[in-house]
């Protein structure tokens, strides 16, 4: 333990030297006020919608469950004309003219954008027949006692729709951030020690290449422990910290231990740039499946940082989803641990044959 207690000092120093320590806490201050106090809490945009009713029954369903509906973002005007006005100041406007039909009760004309997409029509569509479906009197095909006879159940506790975007925002950076930098960070060691051909005197010393690289992977966990409760604590409290904390450590592990194979195979860290680039764009598929959850294919959960993101946002935005939490754990222990062992043996095996 002394032996490790040594080398774990001699990297702090070469860290701090180095001012890798100093730039990783830096970025993170930086990166959390960004989330405090620059990024926005809510990016949505509701579309304005110019409504010209000659009817009067979206009026009149408005005005009797006003309670009930929130609709800053309609505009009822009087004319066709006004509509196409309205639309031409507000590029994302849409309008809706409501008028009797002849064959039918309604007849209803949208008035979209150019740019407007052929799956938005669809939408659109769709959405108003469900809506002139309520309004037909009386409330649709159905008697107003059905309707007020259905009930909507949540099986899922929790608000996950009201979620403030600089929060959902952190589980990726967590990841990118802490989770990922410990194999950009254990390249740049390994490169620095082989250039400086430290690693061949390690040869030959009772301390062993095992000694050696575990000071490197604790250094990483200590500073990784550092980032992250800078990052997390300021925005999300000390809620989910714990399980949060050891989602993001195994991550790390993961990374460093794939840092270290790099480092075995590349003498210094620019060699393996093209490497880091095709890792970091894998690594970050599983964001859109967190972000937007109809792209989640099966091969997508193959990539260990589709874990740690749905760990991370089950720890952090918690309902009946804490089986995730351990669920992803478990990945990440059993992927770093064989990582772990095979870039061990690896980077001993080759450095021992290095002349």
């Amino acid at each position: 333990m002394s032996r490790i207690g040594n080398l774990f000092k001699k990297d702090v120093l070469l860290g701090i030297k180095d001012v890798w320590i100093i730039l990783e806490v830096v970025f993170a201050v930086v990166i959390m006020l960004m989330l405090l106090f620059v990024l926005p809490e809510d990016i949505k945009r509701d579309t304005m919608i110019y409504i010209h009713d000659s009817t009067g029954i979206v009026q009149e369903f408005v005005d009797k469950f006003a309670e009930d509906f929130e609709l800053e973002s309609e505009m009822y005007v009087d004319s066709r004309e006004e509509i196409i006005a309205g639309m031409q100041k507000n590029k994302s406007a849409m309008g809706l003219i409501i008028s009797k039909g002849e064959n039918t009760l309604y007849r209803t004309e949208l008035l979209i954008q150019p740019y407007t997409t052929d799956a938005m029509m669809k939408y659109i569509e769709a959405d108003m027949e469900d809506l002139l479906s309520i309004l037909h009197p009386p409330f649709g095909a159905y008697p107003l006692d059905v309707y007020e006879s259905v009930k909507i159940t949540s099986l899922q506790e929790g608000l996950r729709d009201e979620l403030p975007f600089n929060k959902r925002l952190l589980p990726p950076v967590l990841l990118m951030m802490v989770g990922i930098m410990g194999l950009f960070i254990m390249l740049a060691m390994i490169g620095q020690e082989r250039s400086d051909a430290t690693i061949r005197a390690f040869r030959v010393t009772p301390t062993g290449m095992w000694s050696f690289l575990l000071s490197k992977h604790l250094i990483l966990m200590v500073v990784s422990c550092i980032t992250f409760s800078i990052l997390y604590i300021p925005i999300m409290g000390f809620g989910g910290y714990l399980p949060a904390l050891l989602i993001i450590l195994l991550t790390v592990i993961i990374g460093s231990s794939i840092g270290v194979i790099l480092g075995t195979y590349f003498d210094n860290p620019m060699g393996s740039i093209g490497w880091v680039l095709l890792l970091m764009m894998v690594i970050s598929l599983p964001a859109i499946s967190l972000f937007a959850p109809i792209f989640s294919p099966d091969w997508l959960k193959f990539i260990p940082s589709y874990h740690t993101l749905f760990g991370l946002d089950a720890a952090m935005f918690p309902d009946n989803n804490s089986h995730i939490i351990w669920q992803g754990a478990g990945i990440l222990t059993a992927v770093g641990g064989v990582l772990f062992v095979l870039s061990g043996l690896i980077f001993s095996k080759r450095i021992r044959r290095e002349a």
